[in-house]
């Protein structure tokens, strides 16, 4: 438990960072009631806020009440693998971790097209999924819908990559 309460006191510490950083952003050149900074101070302040309760509560905790909630929660994930047939490992979490950023890198030099259903489909396979269809379909699939999302509804840029991944992207975009 202590661990949640380290992570929602940076949150605390972080909303309230930011918001100081929000309040600095230039006004806009197009007239608003709100300004530019309303919308990042209002998100920041509600996280503040929900954040802070949160920290009073588990502070405010008796220490028997969370040694009965850790028993309960490890229970209630030792219940869950047996029944799933799933387990949580921390090397597929690491893995996640590293491919979110080969993804992060990558997507600007091959493009949105590429790199998505690549690394979707990469995941897919090594944290269990083996049906080969749906290895195909749901990566390619999922991309082809935040395409038409962003591009083509929003008119939101995404990234086409370099020389001939810029050339896929725009065949298909």
């Amino acid at each position: 438990m202590t661990g949640e309460k380290t992570v929602t006191g940076s949150i605390c510490l972080f909303s309230v960072i930011f918001f100081c950083l929000a309040t600095t952003i230039a006004p806009s050149r197009v007239k608003s009631p709100l300004g530019t900074a309303f919308w990042p101070g209002l998100i920041l302040a509600i996280l503040f806020v929900a954040s802070a309760i949160h920290l009073v509560k588990l502070l405010l905790r008796k220490k028997e009440v969370e040694e009965l909630l850790a028993r309960e929660a490890e229970q209630n994930r030792i219940k869950e693998e047996e029944e799933t047939g799933e387990r949580r490992a921390f090397p597929l979490f690491l893995f996640g971790i590293l491919i979110s950023f080969i993804y992060i890198f990558s997507v600007s030099w091959v493009g949105f097209a590429v790199a998505t259903p690549l690394s979707m489909g990469i995941f897919m396979f090594i944290t269990g999924y083996r049906k080969k269809a749906m290895l195909a379909v749901v990566p390619l699939g999922t991309t082809a819908v935040f395409l038409l999302l962003f591009v083509k509804v929003t008119y939101i840029p995404l990234p086409r990559g370099f020389g001939i991944f810029r050339s896929f992207s725009l065949l298909l975009y």
